[in-house]
């Protein structure tokens, strides 16, 4: 399945963040295919395929105690037409 993810945090962990991307290991089972930065701050964007829930959480508990992260199940929407058209 592709996700979009959207990590926010607070202006005072910037340090942190910064630490914590020079560190990061993208787990077995994660497939990440671009990833953005917010130049406005405190926001990062990520789209990744995964269908490990254990690779899934790998990828994302590090991260769990610094930043808020929201994560959003995405299609293109080509591939979204073409499923709903042929349901319905």
């Amino acid at each position: 399945m592709l996700y979009m993810e959207i990590s926010t945090w607070e202006p005072e962990k910037r340090d942190l963040i910064l630490e914590h991307f020079k560190e990061i290991k993208v787990p077995a089972g994660v497939k990440v295919h671009d990833q953005w930065v917010d130049l406005t701050g405190s926001r990062y964007f990520i789209l990744y395929e995964c269908d490990d829930a254990e690779a899934f959480a790998a990828f994302n508990l590090p991260w769990s105690d610094i930043c808020y992260i929201e994560t959003v199940p995405v299609m293109k929407s080509t591939d979204f037409i073409s499923v709903m058209s042929r349901k319905y």
